[in-house]
């Protein structure tokens, strides 16, 4: 995989061989309001090929033009979320036990996002805030130092 640069105008916004940095970086160069007003361009290339040029589209940000690569969504978040709480002592079984006093019943948070095939299965944006305020309620039942 090659390096991926947007450019908002003549201006580099990202360099990068991340797939998911790069569609983040178009993704906010897509929706550019000062670009779009003066009438500039976005601009993708992977390596020296151009993926993608468009006149940004004030709040309107648009999905990465490339197909061939990986679409970040909400199972990135997910697993993403997963990483971050656990650095930060939430286990699997805390986590569980969160959504359940939460109101949410559930054996394991990530087996939710396993299908009986042993593929990813696409949590919802519900889902997360759900997780996200169990894990916030949580925090405030904790005694305070």
């Amino acid at each position: 995989m090659g390096q991926f640069r947007i450019y908002l105008d003549d201006e580099l916004q990202c360099a990068t061989t991340s797939p998911v940095l790069a569609q983040a970086a178009w993704n906010r160069a897509s929706r550019d309001a000062r670009v779009a007003e003066k009438g500039g361009s976005v601009r993708a290339y992977e390596g020296e090929v151009t993926v993608a040029e468009m006149r940004p589209e004030p709040r309107v940000g648009h999905p990465w033009p490339d197909g061939r690569d990986h679409q970040a969504d909400l199972r990135d978040v997910w697993e993403s979320l997963l990483r971050v709480l656990e650095q930060q002592g939430l286990d699997d079984q805390a986590l569980t036990s969160a959504l359940n006093r939460f109101g949410l019943n559930t054996g394991s948070v990530k087996a939710s996002v396993q299908d009986e095939l042993g593929g990813r299965t696409i949590p919802t944006a519900a889902e997360l805030v759900v997780l996200l305020d169990a894990v916030y309620q949580e925090h405030q039942r904790e005694p305070q130092a």
